[in-house]
Order: C-alpha cells, then structure tokens, then sequence
C-alpha cells in the first residue's frame, strides 16, 4: 500500500520537484560509515547534515532530535554506533534560528558545545560542535580553542 500525502496538503509550485543526481546504490554502501563519523543535530527540515559538512550518503551516521540536545537515547544510539559501526567521532551541530532553543543562537551554540562536553564525558568518542548559519550553510566553530573531548 502507498502512502498517501493528500491529508498533509501537496506542496503546489510552478516549477517541476528538482531531480536528484544519480544516488550511489544503497545496497553497494557498508554499513560502517565510512568516514567513522557520526552527526548529532537538530530534527529541523531546514538541515541537510551531509551537505552541511561536505559527506555524502554513506560517510556518517546521522542522528536527530529537537535541538541537538545528547540525550541518553542518543547517548545509546552512540554507544552502539562505537561498538558495533566503528564510530570514532561526533560533531554536534546546533543551529540557527532554532525553536528548540527560541531562536536565539548563543543559545544554541553553547547547547551544542555542552551536548559534546557530554558525550566525550561519556563515551570513548572525540566530540566536537559547530553551530550551521542556515542563512549561510556555513558552520562556525564557537568552541574551536577548546581541545576535542574524548
């Protein structure tokens, strides 16, 4: 049975959905990711982590909740990804305008940097946090004098 989007509204534009290059095939990739990165950040649809960061599909593992915040099931979800996925680093990263954090981007930026200090506390990862300027795509590093955790 497909899933039928009509109860959520269509998205009516002029202009045709754009068409995606050529994916690489799902089944050719590893299950480990290939650079031993993991992404934790934020649920917001305005974020494409791996173009964020310059990966493609395949590079890392990607892990979302509102705010970016290390939960203790993203803290599971990242001890697994240790264990069992060879997941060596983490980079957290918050962002503009985030309405987990009332948009107000300090905020957001120190909620990464503590999110990191957390998961290095926790796990043996090397951990770090970037805050994505959504206006710009580009990803400052507030805590970039601190040393990597981990």
């Amino acid at each position: 049975m497909a899933f039928n989007w009509e109860p959520f509204g269509r998205t009516q534009t002029d202009e045709p959905a754009p068409q995606a290059p050529s994916p690489e095939p799902r089944a050719e990739l590893g299950r480990e990711p290939r650079r031993r990165l993991a992404i934790l950040t934020c649920m917001d649809c305005r974020i494409d982590p791996l173009r964020a960061l310059g990966l493609r599909l395949g590079d890392a593992v990607v892990l979302r909740n509102a705010g970016a915040q290390a939960s203790d099931d993203m803290l599971r979800s990242l001890r697994m990804a240790h264990g069992s996925l060879g997941v060596e680093a983490v980079e957290v990263i918050g962002h503009t305008d985030c309405a987990a954090h009332g948009g107000d981007s300090a905020v957001a930026a120190k909620a990464a940097g503590q999110a990191a200090a957390r998961i290095g506390a926790a796990l043996p990862l090397r951990a770090d946090s970037g805050l994505l300027d959504l206006a710009t795509g580009r990803i400052s590093r507030p805590d970039a004098a601190r040393p990597p955790s981990g």
